[in-house]
């Protein structure tokens, strides 16, 4: 509800060629808080209005008047602006006028004499809708401020996520990486040892066809390794690709790109891994998007079977075909999450793993990617002896 305090300050252009009810009037909308600009006549105020434009809040108007009435000068008002409110005064009720004025938008009709205690009220009435319209332009002007600063909020957690990730990226590339640059190590220690030790007879043809053999198979050996470097650093690289684009695809790819990552990990720590893969429907995804958020429910669940020490550690994936969605499920036995965490456990900077140095925000932007990102739902509930996170996406139609 909107009080009297609306006029104050507002700015009224009044059109009214009787001076004796131009200076009563006037001195009235003064009392009400009103500025008000005075016009003798439709063309004096025409020009007042088309000079002043954007000061004048309302307009008050007799009809008639000389040289421009004032329904001809509605008329030139509502060709420039067909929204600031008008009032007419008259001492006639013929409903010619009264038809014209509806059609030129009119706020409200006044009979002369003007009551001036109606005046105050019929005023606020015609000017209410123009100001809840600029009331709610700055509202949404401070709304999309707010949206603005989330969305910067936003893509600071993503960032923070993604360093986050690529810090134990970094650190599963160097576990990786250990065994094949060993390899490629001893392998060429054995070359250069072979050629210093002289163990081939170079005078006779078996001699160099044995140093030959030995050296092409060692020579395979490293290339063998280089390329498992390779593809390690290619899987890597494909993961923090930053170019958003939809894939048409399997759910099934983007689950065994993780574990591909994952899998020298995972392996060295014995985590089992039980796939059952049904779904076979297509989905538009942000492939490494969704990559990411296996990976980090995955990494979740081998952190959480290190720090409990389990014993025959398994996560188990399974993905089924719904009627128009695809559900996937990660379920490990890595021991349940207690039940005051289970509703806060997607809120940013949330972690159970703070002596560890976690940073909160990958559970946080998992959602995010399935819900804002894919408009699919996550959710994670307690099993027997673990935990199970549901995931679900609409498929293609």
């Amino acid at each position: 509800m909107i009080d009297n305090q609306i006029l104050k300050n507002k700015t009224i252009l009044y059109a009214e060629d009787e001076s004796i009810i131009q200076d009563g009037v006037t001195e009235t909308l003064n009392l009400f808080g009103l500025n008000v600009i005075c016009a003798e006549n439709g063309e004096e105020a025409l020009s007042l209005f088309k000079n002043s434009e954007n000061k004048i809040d309302l307009i008050l108007t007799d009809i008639k008047m000389p040289r421009l009435d004032g329904l001809g000068f509605i008329k030139k008002v509502r060709e420039v602006n067909n929204d600031i409110p008008v009032i007419i005064t008259t001492a006639h009720q013929e409903t010619n006028y009264l038809m014209q004025s509806i059609e030129l938008n009119i706020s409200a009709y006044i009979l002369k004499p003007i009551n001036i205690y109606k005046l105050e009220e019929i005023l606020i009435k015609a000017i209410e809708p123009s100001v809840l319209k600029e009331q709610l332009i700055e509202k949404n002007k401070k709304l999309e401020i707010e949206i603005k600063k989330n969305k910067e909020k936003q893509k600071i957690m993503e960032a923070q996520s993604r360093f986050a990730a690529m810090g134990e990226m970094i650190s599963m590339i160097a576990h990786q990486w250990r065994q094949p640059l060993a390899s490629i190590g001893t392998a060429s220690f054995n070359l250069k040892y072979k050629l210093n030790s002289e163990k081939y007879d170079l005078t006779t043809q078996k001699g160099r066809d044995e140093q030959t053999d030995f050296f092409s198979k060692k020579l395979d050996e490293i290339e063998f390794y280089v390329q498992n470097l390779t593809t390690t650093i290619d899987d890597f690289r494909n993961f923090y690709r930053t170019d958003k684009k939809l894939s048409k695809t399997c759910i099934e790819n983007p689950i065994k790109n993780s574990l591909k990552i994952l899998q020298k990990d995972l392996q060295t720590n014995n985590i089992s891994i039980n796939l059952d893969l049904k779904s076979k429907k297509l989905i538009n995804i942000y492939e490494n998007e969704i990559t990411h958020v296996f990976l980090n429910i995955i990494k979740n669940a081998a952190d959480k079977f290190l720090e409990k020490q389990i014993v025959d550690a398994e996560i188990k994936i399974i993905t089924s075909d719904l009627e128009d969605k695809v559900k996937v499920e990660i379920i490990d036995n890595g021991g349940i999450i207690e039940k005051e965490n289970l509703d806060i456990i997607f809120e940013p900077y949330y972690s159970t793993k703070k002596e560890k140095n976690g940073t909160g925000i990958g559970l946080y932007m998992s959602k995010t990617i399935i819900e804002n990102n894919h408009d699919g739902k996550i959710v994670v509930e307690n099993t027997n002896d673990g935990v199970c996170f549901s995931i679900i996406l609409d498929c293609m139609i």
